[in-house]
């Protein structure tokens, strides 16, 4: 570890600072504040845990050793989400609960009359030798503790190579200050969160309202999604992408919202005039969804208006054909008529899988993406077992069948 230099340091947290205030995703906010810490502190390891309820769960951890030996992937699978009760016998759960930061030099050798006693079962299963910690409270502006930054390992460059040393305690107030400032980006980061959900919830509601007008049960929406973001995978989608996908799939038919009944539940044909009526939907569904520049939005958009054209041509609003439709589109076109063809409804049972098959090899290259029709096919067992995960129940077509059905428990 180099000479602790306060000015330096302060520096760089002011830039870290800045950085934290303006990341919202939770993740990507606990990596960046857990490499920050070890930079300033030379340490090898580390590892956040968050304050969640009356217990301390553990999000994220790093470890260069394990990093080098193993790659930075293969080290990550090591390590998974797990609990620790929010009390003074572990080393992080002493921080949490005393609002303490705790300076070990070798955890091998804790003063028996430590409330809190150091776990080696990680060190042994991941062959690795844990000395010195460092474990710091991180508080909000409430003085209420969010979270433990835990480091690892302070290390030092000497002629025989990298030492591990105890954590310098000049550094202890420039990483206090750096967990306070992650305590309260935390904090953010959660609001967000928790209102990125909420007006999720309210967006997703609006397609199951439609889906209940048309008689559809919720796990239509569900195995819409599902299959898109199975495509979506096989064609390579970053995350990013597959979240547009999978909500953009589950508002595709928010337009049947302003549908009249008379057409939407009319049992036989529909005359021209009741098609081009229905045909509508796609552009209510995107005019719901217009106005906004919220990305989820867009993508809902694009679906909701283009995921009846037709790979041909031949389909509608605008006739268009090809890679001219939103990929967005043409995935949830065909995932949407697999669905309709390999799922009951309550007005026909399931086609057979040998049936579905025959049917989309026929419309490859017509109605749908051949490329994407390839890719579903050679991907059939996986989309099987979307089906059977979400099957739909006797019970959810009773509740169409007869609405006097519906108990008080189900709305509670």
């Amino acid at each position: 570890m180099p000479a602790f230099s306060f000015e330096s340091q302060a520096g760089q947290l002011i830039k870290v600072g800045l950085a934290l205030s303006s990341t919202r995703v939770l993740g990507d906010l606990l990596e960046m504040v857990l490499l920050e810490a070890r930079k300033l502190t030379g340490a090898d390891a580390g590892s956040v845990y968050l304050v969640d309820g009356s217990v301390l769960r553990f999000e994220t951890s790093q470890n260069g050793t394990l990093s080098e030996r193993l790659g930075e992937d293969a080290c990550r699978a090591l390590f998974k989400t797990y609990e620790l009760p929010l009390n003074a016998e572990s080393i992080a759960g002493y921080v949490a609960v005393s609002k303490e930061m705790v300076n070990i030099a070798d955890v091998y050798d804790i003063d028996p009359s430590a409330p809190y006693r150091f776990n080696p079962a990680s060190d042994r299963a991941n062959d690795y030798s844990t000395h010195s910690m460092l474990s710091l409270p991180m508080m909000d502006q409430k003085d209420e503790v969010v979270g433990v930054l835990q480091l690892i390992n302070a290390t030092r460059e000497t002629p025989e190579g990298k030492r591990v040393v105890p954590f310098d305690s000049m550094c202890l107030p420039v990483v206090g200050a750096l967990a306070s400032q992650a305590a309260v980006a935390i904090v953010n980061a959660k609001l967000t969160m928790a209102l990125q959900k909420s007006w999720l919830d309210s967006v997703l509601r609006l397609g199951l309202a439609a889906e209940y007008r048309d008689k559809e049960t919720a796990n239509h929406i569900t195995r819409v999604s599902e299959y898109a973001l199975l495509l979506g995978r096989n064609l390579g989608m970053d995350k990013n992408g597959l979240e547009l996908l999978h909500w953009g799939a589950a508002m595709h038919d928010t337009g049947k919202l302003g549908i009249p009944d008379s057409i939407l539940h009319k049992p036989g044909l529909l005359t021209p005039e009741e098609r081009a009526t229905m045909e509508y939907h796609t552009l209510i569904g995107a005019l719901i969804l217009k106005g906004d520049s919220n990305p989820i939005l867009m993508a809902s958009q694009s679906v909701a208006l283009t995921h009846h054209e037709r790979w041909d041509g031949n389909g509608y609003p605008r006739g268009l054909s090809g890679e001219a439709i939103p990929l967005f589109g043409r995935i949830t076109a065909l995932v949407d008529v697999f669905d309709a063809l390999s799922s009951r409804r309550v007005y026909k049972p399931a086609f057979s899988m040998e049936k579905v098959v025959q049917i989309l090899g026929e419309e490859r290259g017509r109605h749908f993406d051949p490329t994407l029709v390839d890719i579903l096919l050679d991907n059939l067992d996986e989309a099987d077992a979307i089906r059977t995960t979400h099957a739909d129940t006797e019970a959810d077509f009773e509740k169409f069948r007869n609405y006097s059905l519906l108990k008080i428990e189900d709305v509670l």
